[in-house]
């Protein structure tokens, strides 16, 4: 546990929650750092990860980093700026478990960004999502790479060149969300998804993690085998069903 977040576990569960409702669960470095730690440590034995925010709000952003920046070299602002961020939707990416978040309120910015990284998002229908960082000069290809590969080439410069805020539907439209409820059902929604993709075994949730990780940027013919590999050696595992 950390500041502003908490782990919750139970079998093939774990639980990461953004407990910053009162800042609308802004990320820090400390959090995104223990976040990292955390999905870097998932053992054989986790089924899925879910990503939630306490309070009204998912996550309305970043928090800015402290630093002189009139001094600040370009290798300060890589390190400083754009590595922390990067980091996190790395680890994101790269979990060897399914990741399933649960959008309520505001996603923006790094919010819009974990929404679109999680392999299953289920959003409140009147969730909203934004990426402004061009409202402050930032230029927006941390984001841009977090959502490469999720989202259409589009549907990304749409979201990052208009900055408008779009509601849950169109999230939905653009592939940034996967499911919308109604906000009464969400709470629901959340533990029957929840139980569902518990069913299968570790091995299989995570050989489907890992398959879906790399089929798409590999050769067919090894996305062929692999395919076949993974099937072979979860079926061949103990614990299967």
């Amino acid at each position: 546990m950390t500041d502003h977040l908490r782990f919750d576990a139970r079998p093939g569960l774990l639980d990461i929650v953004l407990t910053r409702p009162n800042e609308g669960n802004i990320i820090s470095k400390e959090m995104a750092e223990a976040m990292i730690a955390a999905l870097d440590a998932l053992g054989p034995d986790v089924k899925l990860v879910r990503l939630l925010g306490e309070g009204p709000d998912f996550c309305r952003g970043r928090q800015s980093p402290q630093f002189d920046r009139a001094t600040a070299s370009a290798m300060d602002f890589r390190a400083i700026v754009a590595q922390g961020p990067l980091d996190l939707y790395a680890a994101f990416k790269r979990a060897k478990a399914p990741i399933f978040g649960v959008v309520q309120g505001q996603a923006f910015g790094v919010g819009a960004a974990l929404a679109g990284l999680c392999d299953v998002t289920l959003a409140a229908s009147d969730a909203v999502f934004r990426v402004p960082e061009m409202d402050h000069g930032v230029v927006p290809t941390l984001v841009m790479w977090a959502l490469a590969g999720r989202l259409s080439d589009k549907a990304i410069s749409t979201l990052v060149l208009t900055r408008d805020a779009i509601g849950a539907a169109k999230a939905e439209a653009l592939g940034l969300v996967d499911i919308v409820v109604e906000p009464q059902g969400l709470a629901a929604e959340v533990e029957r998804l929840t139980e569902k993709m518990l069913v299968p075994s570790a091995s299989t949730m995570q050989a489907t993690k890992e398959y879906m990780r790399f089929a798409g940027h590999i050769d067919p013919a090894a996305a062929l085998s692999l395919s076949a590999n993974l099937s072979a050696t979860v079926l061949s595992t103990k614990n299967w069903p």
